[in-house]
């Protein structure tokens, strides 16, 4: 989809964003669905956890992404850079931190292909229960202009076939900065699961910080 932006977010992001407590991950089974060009699953796994990273995005060279990537970040750039001017991520400039994001990301899909899956929602390649914890950033409701609510029903249920436990952040439209139109129908089809909308540290500035459950 050629409106997603390939923008990695590391692993004190995905903190923040997913409210994780790497106490509580202990021999957890996790996917990051639709994780792009994000350095979570390198983080992680030096961090000794057990995470799979997929996305479309891995049918391509390791080449090949690295020039998607960076035409993206380029574009991203120059349509924000008021914005970005003096955010920072983890005491670094944004565009620095996402320099190093992007770096780490690359080098771990190269010396560690098999982590890295091709695959994409609503459809997923993986067996019955397989993952422990299923977190998915900035795709699902944000870019509910293109995604239809049939595609957000039915990759929920996919992923809640796959996992135990889901959390996809934000809930927000990414214009209109408002809850996405298809939360509520989606909860309320869904309302034989364990759900619950938790607020997160992740774009607490702008107000645009919460993230849903599902068990």
């Amino acid at each position: 989809m050629k409106a997603v932006v390939f923008i990695g977010r590391g692993l004190r992001e995905y903190i923040d964003m997913f409210n994780l407590d790497p106490l509580e991950l202990e021999g957890m089974r996790i996917l990051d669905c639709a994780a792009g060009v994000s350095s979570f699953r390198s983080e992680m796994h030096d961090r000794g956890f057990n995470v799979t990273a997929l996305d479309p995005l891995y049918r391509r060279t390791p080449d090949e992404i690295k020039k998607m990537a960076c035409e993206s970040f380029r574009r991203y750039s120059a349509n924000h850079r008021d914005f970005l001017r003096d955010l920072k991520v983890d005491g670094k400039p944004v565009e620095d931190y996402r320099r190093v994001v992007f770096s780490r990301f690359l080098d771990d899909y190269k010396r560690n292909p098999s982590w890295y899956i091709a695959g994409e929602l609503p459809d997923l390649p993986f067996e019955d229960g397989e993952f422990d914890l299923v977190v998915s950033a900035n795709f699902l409701f944000l870019y509910e202009d293109l995604l239809d609510y049939s595609f957000h029903a039915e990759s929920v249920r996919e992923m809640l076939r796959i996992g135990k436990e889901v959390r996809i952040f934000p809930v927000y439209n990414i214009h209109r900065r408002k809850r996405s139109v298809h939360l509520k129908p989606l909860m309320d089809e869904f309302n034989d699961y364990d759900m619950e909308i938790r607020k997160v540290k992740y774009h607490e500035e702008t107000g645009c910080n919460e993230m849903l459950i599902i068990k």
